[in-house]
């Protein structure tokens, strides 16, 4: 039985092996080192404490430092302490405490739970004060601040935190310029064409939209940024930029204890969360996964799955038994009054993995046709060419989340597209329409790979 885990992060992965560990042995000593002042806290949370959708800062706070001190959990919680180096033959990790001394701790247990760092693009300027980024609890203090006295504002990146940030900004009433480098919004979640779907109403909403475009400088008043098609430059006006553009998993200290790193940049783990080093686990957005659509390994950058992947760290450190077979990366969000979700592999991905894609796309209402309603609901599918199987699914518009939620269960059933077309589901005039809208895209899809397939027994 293993007698001390040592945790180091205590995000949403570090908080979930915690508490996975402790079901598991009552009787381990597990000790959570964390760098930052506070515990686990809701990172996704942050864009909406800037303009108190989520009234108060601290209501993102998962759980106080006393629920992982108290008789539930029994951990020994070390907050504003630093993970120097980990030994892996000695079973040791030394680290810098809050008084800057140095110590030694011996484990039987290691989970890496390191989370991720901003990226910080090839941008002069960005140490400017009214640059800010939003990855912690204080940089939202900070953006809350400094977004009182500004009046126009450039985001650079258009991913999720990017797009989540802009309409914060947006509805405190400042002008918004949101700088992308690729052709699309969103372009980690959904295909390029139900990006223009968003674009639009960013758009409609009053927001510049600049795609292709890369942010060169940014200056006190200014942020010059070039097309990338015809290199032509452009200032655009901003009291304060939030640098949005992406983040990349933390694995500088795992790397120097001769941890196995993948093809992404992560911590490299099996089905078991477990690393090179058969008592050394990881999760989270250090680790690097295994696409269940794809085949290949990803970083996922998404909550949910630092939830599950923690679990089975921390059931697995503790002397149980789990698994995780991989992921489908599901994801969803509200932007300015759309909801949008998806699940699998864009098509750009789907076609970098070699994977055949055939997609079809069907747009309708999320009521009975004849049902008072102006709410569409925007359905796009991906499958196999060669298959028939169900790769991935975009949505846009009501319960868009529950849709995609739908679609997960029928991509881990390994459901064809003509499966999908022909499930039963539900039906009144004021709630769903009489053939639910993934169904009839996937019959779109079902039909044209019926096609397909009959003029190759033809041919």
């Amino acid at each position: 039985m293993t007698q001390n885990i040592i945790v180091i992060g205590c995000g949403t992965a570090g908080a979930a092996a915690t508490l996975q560990a402790r079901k598991i042995s009552r009787d381990a000593t597990i000790t959570i080192i964390q760098d930052e002042s506070l515990p686990e806290y809701s990172r996704c949370g942050l864009p909406y404490t800037v303009n108190r959708v989520i009234p108060r800062i601290e209501d993102i706070i998962i759980h106080p430092e006393s629920f992982y001190t108290g008789n539930l959990v029994r951990a020994d919680l070390r907050l504003n302490t630093k993970a120097l180096a980990v030994d892996p033959k000695k079973k040791t990790v030394t680290i810098k405490t809050p008084e800057g001394e140095t110590d030694s701790l011996s484990y039987d247990a290691l989970i890496f739970a390191t989370g991720a760092r901003p990226s910080t693009p090839p941008i002069d300027g960005l140490d400017a004060p009214h640059v800010n980024r939003l990855h912690t609890l204080e940089d939202a203090k900070q953006l809350q601040t400094v977004a009182k006295k500004a009046k126009t504002a450039a985001i650079i990146g258009a991913g999720l935190v990017g797009l989540e940030t802009a309409e914060a900004l947006h509805s405190l009433g400042l002008r918004i310029t949101v700088i992308e480098f690729l052709p699309q919004v969103l372009p980690a979640m959904v295909d390029d064409d139900m990006g223009v779907l968003i674009q639009k109403q960013m758009e409609a909403k009053g927001l510049t939209v600049k795609l292709s475009t890369t942010a060169k400088q940014v200056t006190k008043t200014h942020v010059v940024v070039a097309d990338r098609e015809t290199n032509t430059e452009e200032e655009i006006r901003a009291d304060l930029v939030v640098v949005a553009t992406g983040v990349r998993a933390n694995t500088s200290l795992a790397k120097d204890a001769g941890i196995t790193l993948g093809e992404r940049g992560g911590i490299r783990i099996d089905n078991r969360m477990a690393t090179n080093y058969s008592n050394i686990y990881a999760a989270g957005d250090c680790a690097e996964h295994d696409d269940l659509v794809t085949g290949q390994s990803i970083v996922s950058g998404l909550g949910s799955i630092a939830l599950r992947q923690g679990e089975v760290a921390g059931i697995n450190a503790a002397g149980g038994s789990a698994e995780l077979q991989g992921v489908l990366l599901a994801r969803t969000t509200h932007l300015f009054g759309l909801e949008i979700a998806g699940v699998g592999p864009t098509r750009v991905v789907a076609e970098k993995a070699n994977l055949p894609v055939l997609a079809g796309k069907f747009k309708g209402s999320r009521t009975a046709e004849y049902y008072p309603s102006e709410e569409d609901v925007t359905v796009k599918l991906l499958a196999n060419k060669d298959t028939g199987l169900l790769l991935g699914g975009q949505v846009i518009g009501p319960c868009a989340h529950q849709r995609v939620n739908v679609l997960c269960a029928a991509i881990s059933a390994k459901m064809t597209v003509r499966d999908v077309a022909d499930l039963e589901t539900c039906y009144a005039p004021p709630v769903a329409p009489i053939r639910e809208p993934f169904t009839l895209a996937a019959q779109i899809l079902a039909l044209r790979y019926e096609r397909m397939q009959e003029k190759k027994q033809k041919g």
